[in-house]
């Protein structure tokens, strides 16, 4: 009984695994045995023909087939009247039909089709079972209702082959079976990877929200009493930062642990030389520890700094993972410390932690493999394997139980001349670079700018001193500089407010200066005021030479790149917006593009029939008549010329589903609108080059942009802000605020009113019109929320031509308008008159 009992609830597994097998073959056997019974009786006549048999095994099928109409109280039974059903029809019938019509080849194919069939409808086990018992029951019952029995020798000698069929079929289903548990173990794998790994990015977005809000004034409803200490202001930011940092922890590990399952390989073509010094402490001081105290348990000792090719970002991962790894133990070992030291072409990471079973250690780099965490499982160190073996290196681990862990990174020797070589071409970009600029060093410390004075000489630039912030704008007035390099902390005017004076116009001319930051406190604390306040870049005092130059390369590179590689270049930019294409516009022609602009895709189409030619054109997927991916494959089949032009999408949804879809009507890159000024720039730079080599989309490429579309589009839909400040930040900075969000406030309540009056005339057309303007102005005004909310509403609308489901979602919409309106009023008084 137990061996019955286990052989149907694998029958009945295999069944839910495939859900709708049986519904499916019941309908075909409903109808399938009255037609052969017609067939064979006037068609195909046979010496034997039972309707009464046929009878009961359509009805039987035609049960099988409505499992939703069985009453409640008998839906229990279906598994076991299937099971007889399939039983009946398919071994026990075909098998006394074929021996009553003494085995002719009519009923040979009718057998080999009923085993076909019983092969599909049940797992080896049964199948096997049903036909030995079906088989013997078919026997028994034509012995028993014959009088002259005859065992048809034709009907015998195919007995192999259906032998063959049922063990053939048993083992590709048993092998279909094994590659589906696999892949089951590899997906439950997965989920639990990014469940277990996403735990310390989420505590710590936890924590710094629980930290900012204790640092918020009391609550009240009268705003105007809600005054904030500089040290809540301080702590606030601190918070924010480390909430930032943390998102963008949790983002890596998404991408980490997709990129190890599907066994991704690594971009080399992108390797720079790292120091390996300068990327550990940037590492220490950018991980996201759960506390203070978990900080103060880890050190970097630098005994011999060394150079290596590869990418910093992995490298940094690489670290953060083995870093997790040993603070995972650090609440059981109070005195526990981690070590990471740089020494002799090598990276260690060390721990005075439980030390790993060395049964585990030579299997430790395997995927899926962990070291006994709670939860762990084992991506992470793979990942490690295959980053460090990238940069031609090696990962290895000592350990000792009760002792420690300590993980070593092993790096590629480099014949000193050929360091020497790098040393001097380094030297040598880095003189073309920044002769000739002329900086302003903004400090209220006279040693410290002495000191990076003194640095800088030998590079050819003009160095001009200013004691604070005041003197900084006064220097400004007087003279135009390339950089400026200004100190947080100052009196009369602190680093933040010379850098808003700077980026308002307050000097005409040099509002677009790049400025670089100079500070003492931690980078994770003030890297977030540094962004919002309009700064090219950060550097941390105490700085060593290298990291000087290299912080005043790149702010220089960014700045120059605009008129390197954009400026004289020609762009069509084509979306229905024309408030959304007034934006762009500002910054393409800020960059020194000329641009031409067309309301949807024909236009650009006709522009181009009529011989207008252009370096890059920008289309909205969504545009009256022709849509940007129907405009991008007519431009494909152009001539040969404007078939290599960059296309890159704007798109308010870019889902995974929709840049696969930009990517295979032929379209370069893909952009998230709102479209932010400093990520146009970055997708411009990038397919524009100055050589005018050719642009192709090539599969790694296309992977690459899907990824950063993806993830673009996760980190807006995890934001639960009201307005978004940096948009707003950026607006003012371009000075578009008053008059672009006036125009555009304008506009929300006469499309909620189109909404209304769609969704009283069920018009869904005009829904999806309005919703694709009222899509494209939140997102242009900064409206957060409102953006979230209309992207939801607008996929149901869009894609699948129905209303939203949601209760109450157009009170919603309404509600979220009305406080994203008064939320813009108050950011932006000007917009009050």
């Amino acid at each position: 009984m137990n061996y019955l009992r286990k052989l149907f609830v694998s029958y009945e597994d295999y069944c839910n695994y495939r859900k709708g097998i049986l519904k499916y073959a019941g309908l075909v056997g409903t109808v399938g045995y009255p037609v052969f019974y017609l067939i064979y009786k006037w068609l195909l006549p046979q010496p034997y023909n039972s309707l009464s048999m046929r009878l009961i095994a359509s009805a039987a099928c035609a049960a099988t087939a409505i499992p939703e109409h069985w009453p409640d109280r008998l839906k229990k039974y279906y598994f076991g009247w299937a099971y007889a059903t399939v039983l009946y029809c398919l071994p026990f019938f075909h098998v006394f039909m074929s021996l009553k019509n003494h085995g002719n080849l009519v009923f040979i194919a009718d057998s080999f089709m009923a085993v076909f069939f019983l092969v599909l409808l049940t797992d080896w086990r049964n199948t096997v079972t049903m036909l030995c018992v079906g088989a013997g029951l078919g026997v028994a019952l034509y012995m028993a209702t014959t009088d002259q029995i005859d065992l048809p020798m034709d009907y015998v000698a195919r007995l192999p082959t259906f032998i063959l069929v049922v063990v053939g079929g048993s083992l590709f289903k048993f092998s279909e079976r094994q590659l589906q548990d696999t892949k089951l173990r590899v997906a439950t794998a997965l989920a639990g990877s990014i469940a277990h790994e996403m735990r310390t990015p989420l505590s710590r977005i936890q924590y710094s929200l629980d930290g900012a809000s204790r640092s918020l004034p009391e609550p009240t409803t009268d705003v105007y009493a809600q005054a904030m200490t500089r040290k809540q202001i301080n702590d606030l930011y601190a918070y924010l930062s480390q909430g930032q940092l943390a998102v963008n922890r949790g983002l890596q590990v998404i991408a980490m642990t997709l990129d190890e399952v599907n066994a991704k390989s690594i971009d080399t073509s992108r390797f720079v030389l790292i120091h390996a010094a300068d990327v550990v402490h940037k590492a220490l001081a950018e991980y996201a520890y759960e506390t203070e105290e978990e900080r103060g348990i880890v050190s970097a000792s630098v005994v011999e700094d060394f150079v290596f090719r590869g990418d910093e970002t992995l490298f940094i991962f690489v670290l953060f993972n083995l870093l997790k790894n040993a603070l995972y133990y650090h609440r059981l070992y109070p005195g526990m410390k981690v070590t990471v030291t740089v020494q002799g072409r090598k990276v260690c990471v060390s721990d005075t932690g439980p030390g790993i079973p060395q049964s585990v250690l030579p299997r430790l780099f395997d995927s899926f493999q962990t070291s006994g965490k709670a939860g762990g499982t084992g991506l992470g160190l793979a990942y490690c394997k295959r980053v460090i073996t990238a940069f031609n290196g090696d990962i290895s681990c000592d350990s000792v139980e009760g002792e420690g862990s300590q993980f070593t990174l092993r790096f590629p020797g480099s014949a000193s001349a050929e360091e020497d070589e790098r040393a001097r071409v380094s030297a040598r970009d880095s003189v073309a670079i920044l002769a000739g600029k002329r900086v302003l060093i903004v400090g209220d410390d006279s040693m410290q700018r002495i000191a990076m004075r003194r640095q800088l000489t030998g590079f050819g630039m003009e160095i001009d001193e200013a004691h604070d912030g005041q003197g900084a704008i006064d220097c400004m007035r007087a003279a135009r500089y390339d950089l400026v390099v200004v100190d947080l902390t100052m009196p009369v005017l602190d680093g933040y407010a010379t850098t808003r004076l700077i980026r308002s116009g307050a000097i005409p001319g040099q509002q677009s200066v790049p400025v670089l930051a100079c500070t003492s406190e931690p980078p994770h604390l003030v890297r977030m005021k540094v962004e919002r306040a309009g700064m090219s870049g950060m550097i941390s005092k105490p700085y060593r030479h290298a990291e000087l130059v290299r912080a005043l390369r790149s702010c220089l590179e960014r700045s120059s790149a605009a008129s390197d590689v954009l400026a004289g270049k020609t762009a069509i930019l084509a979306d229905d917006d024309e408030s959304g294409r007034r934006i762009a516009r500002g910054w393409l022609e800020k960059y020194g593009i000329e641009v031409i602009e067309a309301n949807h895709g024909q236009q650009v189409l006709d522009m181009i029939a009529a011989g207008l030619r252009c370096d890059v054109i920008l289309l909205d997927l969504n545009m009256p008549g022709l849509g940007g991916l129907e405009t991008t494959r007519a431009i494909r089949s152009c001539s040969a010329d404007m078939s290599r032009v960059p296309v890159i999408a704007l798109t308010g949804y870019s889902d995974a589903v929709t840049v696969e879809s930009a990517r295979n009507a032929g379209m370069n890159d893909v952009m998230t609108k709102p479209v932010r000024g400093a990520v146009l720039f970055e997708k411009l730079s990038q397919h524009l080059c100055s050589d005018g080599a050719e642009l192709q989309l090539a599969a790694a490429t296309a992977v690459a942009v899907a990824d950063a579309a993806v993830q673009e589009h996760a980190r807006a839909e995890q934001s639960d802000d009201l307005l978004d400040l940096g948009r707003l930040q950026e607006l003012k900075r371009d000075g578009q605020v008053v008059e672009l969000l006036g125009d555009y406030l304008l506009t929300l309540d006469p499309l909620i009113a189109r909404i209304d009056a769609s969704v009283a005339s069920n018009d869904l057309d005009d829904a999806h019109e309005a919703l694709h303007s009222l899509l494209g102005v939140s997102g242009n005004i900064g409206g957060a929320a409102l953006h979230r909310l209309v992207r939801r509403l607008y996929v149901p609308v869009a894609n699948e031509r129905r209303w939203p489901t949601e209760e109450n979602w157009l009170n919603q919409l309404r509600n979220v308008t009305v406080e994203t309106v008064q939320m813009l009023r108050q950011e932006c008084p000007a917009l009050q008159s």
